[in-house]
């Protein structure tokens, strides 16, 4: 008798409202209840993410993990001829099924499987103990729980625990030889492997490389005219929240390479872009906490040196040096802003807020919207995916707070100019 145990982590609940897996950990156990093997995976769904604050998934963490398309062949063959097995098995059961026929498999009706969930009425458990709770009652190590390699691989110890509790127990033989059998008849998906590293969370949680780092030290074509220019206005509205997310890192890569900027060229950029954030900052002749801290992360991720970071921290304006050299993002009144992603501030509070200050919250990406705020900045919601097609920035909750409170302060600044 031979286990496939197997957890995912989703976007939602439900297939049929079209939330997907997200991740899968695959852990086998043998008829001794003995763990022979384990497996993980983050799954790239194509779409938002869902509930991030229960799976702990960021959409950079999954850019470049495989689809369930492309790790299908290779995870049926894990299934192949054991039980299926999960706590809570209905709901795995359910995306089971959903990706296996989304990805163009058919999938047969009846999988053998066990649910360790619903067999803790048989172990003193009831028939609906969390997961946690049960592996507590049996003293298993459960770390990391709502990652699909860690929950499955607690409920394989779970199930070789109910295994070897039941070998004498009246009847249970023929339960578990029952479930063998059919399960090495039963047919699951087959297919051709596509030879897809599969990617666990360990992995993908790595710190990344430097956006600058993905630019190349040579250039492959020529320098386009006005790509300093060019290159600027991106990066301008990739740090309006102060922070250039994976998705942003990989458009300024892509658009050096484009402009025929190399490496050199770029730092050459970033340093006078920092040359002029540190003026923008001292502007008014005060830096104020916030400001530091911006141009602390900004120095950060445009890799200036410690410094060039302290001298534009401590630095004090000439009197009568100009102020801002460029053109920075702003609100105007009536902008379309439209959000995206499950906020940490309920969307409709957000709404009304941006009503109160005379902004139009959107339902929609078109080409005319100012702004998109994404709970994840690297989202791969379809809007998302749409404003960055458009060119369209694209800000976190902190950033949208971060502009609106510059709207403000320039509003505050006009009214003290034209009081007489």
């Amino acid at each position: 008798m031979a286990f496939a145990v197997v957890d995912f982590e989703t976007t939602g609940i439900l297939p049929s409202y079209h939330h997907r897996v997200v991740e899968l950990g695959v852990t086998h156990v043998d008829d001794g209840g003995t763990i022979t093997g384990c497996w993980e995976t983050l799954i790239n769904p194509e779409r938002d993410l869902g509930p991030q604050h229960i799976h702990g998934i960021r959409a950079a963490d999954i850019l470049d993990a495989p689809t369930f398309a492309d790790v299908a062949p290779e995870f049926a063959g894990l299934l192949q001829g054991r039980v299926f097995a999960a706590h809570n098995a209905s709901f795995d059961l359910r995306f089971l099924r959903a990706e296996f026929e989304r990805a163009g498999y058919w999938f047969v009706e009846g999988t053998p499987s066990v649910c360790t969930m619903t067999l803790g009425s048989s172990f003193g458990l009831g028939g609906a103990c969390s997961l946690s709770r049960a592996c507590s009652t049996y003293a298993i190590t459960h770390e990391g729980a709502h990652s699909a390699g860690a929950d499955s691989h607690a409920t394989a110890q779970l199930l070789g625990t109910y295994t070897r509790q039941s070998t004498t127990w009246p009847g249970w033989a023929d339960y578990w030889g029952g479930l063998a059998a059919a399960a090495r008849v039963y047919p699951y998906p087959s297919g051709y492997s596509r030879g897809t590293q599969w990617r666990p969370r360990a992995a993908a949680c790595a710190p990344p490389a430097s956006f600058l780092e993905r630019i190349s030290s040579v250039s492959e074509r020529p320098q386009a005219d006005g790509a300093a220019a060019q290159y600027l206005a991106l990066l301008d509205r990739c740090l309006l929240d102060g922070h250039v997310s994976v998705s942003e890192g990989r458009e300024l890569a892509e658009v050096a390479a484009e402009l025929g900027l190399d490496r050199s060229a770029v730092d050459r950029i970033h340093a006078d872009y920092y040359r002029d954030l540190e003026r923008r900052a001292w502007a008014d002749g005060v830096l104020t906490d916030d400001e530091k801290q911006d141009l602390r992360a900004v120095g950060a991720l445009l890799q200036r040196s410690e410094a060039e970071i302290a001298a534009a921290v401590d630095y004090v304006a000439p009197e009568g040096e100009p102020t801002a050299l460029s053109d920075h993002f702003a609100l105007g009144v009536g902008d379309l802003i439209v959000l995206t992603g499950e906020m940490t501030r309920e969307r409709s509070d957000w709404e009304a807020e941006l009503r109160d200050r005379g902004f139009t919250p959107h339902s929609s990406v078109t080409k005319k919207v100012r702004l998109v705020v994404a709970a994840d900045p690297d989202s791969l919601s379809g809007k998302a995916k749409k404003a960055r097609d458009y060119g369209i920035a694209i800000v976190s909750e902190d950033g949208l707070r971060r502009l609106l409170e510059a709207a403000d302060t320039r509003h505050s600044q006009h009214q003290e100019n034209e009081t007489p």
